[in-house]
């Protein structure tokens, strides 16, 4: 397996956990620096998903093509693990797009409302994503040697 997809995908995954983390301390008790803080990991955390995103098609390139022994058996989580990783990017970048235009979209009731649905959204998919990886990884043995 190309060792730099599990390297690129900490850092990124801690940023947005980060952002999740600091959005729920601003809400209970309106540090406007930790909303400031979150905003930050959110950028951050979608400019890093890029390179991540980029590693792991090579990693799926190089297990399904690039090979001698391609892992068919693998296609289909391959498939969805790349597919909620890069939902996961569109709804971030919903969510900061929200919070771009608007930096007082936590606020208010309707807008926070719909900024932490994004959030959420985002978590979701990334947290299975992740479980995806790990799974292709631990039970299906992709990429190990």
């Amino acid at each position: 397996m190309n060792t730099l997809h599990p390297i690129a995908v900490h850092l990124p995954i801690g940023l947005l956990v980060g952002n999740a983390v600091l959005t729920a301390l601003y809400l209970w008790r309106g540090d406007r620096s930790k909303e400031l803080a979150a905003y930050h990991c959110l950028w951050l955390g979608i400019v890093l998903l890029l390179p991540a995103l980029a590693t792991g098609t090579y990693a799926a390139v190089s297990q399904l093509v690039l090979t001698d022994s391609p892992r068919n058996d693998a296609l289909g989580w391959i498939n969805a693990h790349a597919l909620a990783g890069i939902l996961a990017l569109a709804v971030y970048w919903q969510a900061w797009q929200v919070r771009r235009r608007n930096a007082g979209v936590l606020d208010a009731a309707k807008p926070r409302r719909a900024y932490l649905c994004w959030l959420a959204g985002g978590f979701a998919l990334l947290a299975l994503s992740g479980w995806l990886g790990g799974h292709m990884v631990y039970e299906l043995g992709v990429g190990v040697k």
